[in-house]
């Protein structure tokens, strides 16, 4: 009997998983499964206490570690799991567990939702099966889950477990301290790479001992630092790519599901207004000027300064000091919308929030609602709800470090999206499009990227392009978005993409 057949045997699920999913969650379950059959790159057999669930978003990765988690739980003693997420996902976590019933008793799933002030904390229930928390209410708690758990086997699974990447993060230690060596643990992220370098903050929790430590990693795959001893050359990246296969998975959407509608990723490039472009103009040589005591535009300080200039294209407005300001990006906000036509809905990606905030006024003819960093959980669920529920909201906003992970149900309603700030690394960017491009959606989606003529966000969308195909060498992707976006065809046994 596989651990996909015991759990099956003993608890009742809303539906049953696919083929390549049942292969994944009795792969990495048990070190004697057979290999995964369907790419020979998904991954290598695992050891059962750990498991990277590095699948593409949209692959069902919930609902595999789930049972993973209740067959360690049924069979090898297991008590409870603590499962880490950002605060959006709890309440969709906590549905999926209590849906799902024992066949003995029909006796759901018991779920505690470590929220609320301190005070509240202290009376939640701590006998449940699953304790669901963000990443930083796990930080704020760890002292007392720690006794509440030190003489308990309890497991962890971090969702959203790029956030753990940093081996010097606090989220990184709180987990890795934790977990210790006895302790099953697994990390899930459709993304887990920003750069090679993030690789060995996930190994040392995923595949311990493939690394001595972090400078072992370094002297394998380091060529070359700067003056700030930061890499800028990878070396033996295929050793690395073979590294995050150990204990892992890494499923392609593309490859195990053929007939999924494809995704067309279309540039748009505009121009500011004259006025505009020339404020934009003077605002940058001024920010430039700042430099002129001598201080090198290191790899920091330039993101801080990509950052600050790319605010300008949208917020003409505020820079100028003139709330009458129109800028030219709301008129290829209005092209898409009369393109996509009467009824259709656009989710539209905006990294900033001061940009999220211009744009929710701006938009309000479109009963447009938004999914940013100063909303709170709840606002951001009903502003979730409304665009998938309400005709007259056809726009939602995500901003992609708050609603591009985890975020689901609006590819039910949405086929179209608009990026008018695009992230400079892939993670990100693919996460704010896998909203769309994920089961469910019946429709071919539309993504279309907004690049702002001789502003900042030129030079932006190629490091993204760069970034994607870099990371591509380590984690695997379907298709480097350059080619997807220059139109080059994918592998001929894989379908296009566009």
């Amino acid at each position: 009997m596989t651990p996909y057949e015991a759990v099956r045997g003993r608890f009742n699920f809303p539906f049953p998983l696919r083929p390549y999913q049942i292969e994944e969650v009795n792969r990495l379950s048990e070190g004697n499964i057979g290999v995964f059959q369907y790419t020979g790159q998904a991954g290598a057999q695992g050891d059962g206490l750990h498991a990277g669930h590095y699948d593409e978003p949209g692959t069902g990765k919930t609902a595999i570690s789930t049972h993973q988690m209740l067959y360690q739980m049924e069979f090898h003693g297991v008590e409870a799991y603590i499962v880490l997420m950002p605060p959006i996902l709890i309440p969709q976590w906590a549905r999926w567990l209590r849906s799902i019933t024992r066949k003995d008793d029909g006796a759901r799933l018991t779920v505690t939702e470590w929220v609320g002030t301190p005070a509240a904390r202290q009376k939640l229930d701590t006998t449940s099966q699953f304790f669901l928390m963000s990443y930083q209410m796990f930080k704020n708690d760890w002292e007392r889950l720690w006794e509440l758990c030190e003489d308990r086997l309890v497991g962890l699974n971090a969702d959203e477990g790029h956030a753990l990447k940093n081996h010097e993060s606090a989220n990184h230690k709180a987990f890795y301290q934790f977990a210790g060596t006895e302790r099953p643990r697994m990390i899930l992220t459709g993304t887990p790479l920003t750069k090679p370098g993030d690789a060995y903050g996930l190994c040392r929790l995923i595949a311990p001992g493939r690394y001595r430590n972090r400078r072992h990693f370094e002297q394998l795959h380091v060529l070359e630092v700067d003056d700030y001893d930061k890499p800028i050359a990878w070396g033996n990246l295929d050793v690395l790519a073979e590294s995050m296969r150990i204990n892992a998975s890494r499923i392609l959407r593309r490859d195990v599901q053929s007939q999924l509608p494809p995704v067309t990723f279309t540039p748009i490039a505009y121009n500011l207004e004259p006025a505009h472009q020339k404020l934009y103009e003077r605002l940058s040589v001024e920010k430039l000027l700042e430099y002129e005591d001598g201080r090198e535009i290191n790899a920091l300080n330039e993101s801080a300064l990509y950052a600050a200039l790319q605010q300008i294209v949208l917020n003409w407005a505020y820079f100028e000091d003139d709330p009458g300001k129109r800028p030219a990006v709301l008129d290829v906000i209005d092209q898409v919308m009369d393109e996509i036509g009467e009824g259709k809905k656009l989710a539209l990606a905006v990294h900033f929030i001061r940009s999220n905030q211009f744009l929710l006024g701006a938009l309000q003819k479109y009963g447009a609602v938004a999914v940013y960093g100063d909303v709170s959980p709840k606002k951001k669920q009903e502003a979730i709800a409304r665009f998938i529920d309400d005709p007259a909201c056809r726009i939602i906003q995500l901003q992609p470090s708050s609603a591009g992970y985890g975020v689901d149900g609006l590819q039910h309603v949405c086929s179209d999206m608009l990026i008018v700030e695009a992230p400079t690394t892939a993670p990100p960017f693919w996460q704010v499009v896998a909203r769309l491009d994920r089961d469910g959606q019946k429709e071919p989606v539309n993504c279309r990227i907004a690049i702002a003529n001789k502003t900042v966000q030129v030079r932006m969308f190629k490091s993204l392009l760069a970034n994607d195909a870099q990371i591509n060498s380590v984690q695997r992707g379907y298709q480097d978005l350059k080619d997807a976006v220059l139109g080059v065809e994918t592998p001929a046994e894989s379908p296009a993409m566009a």
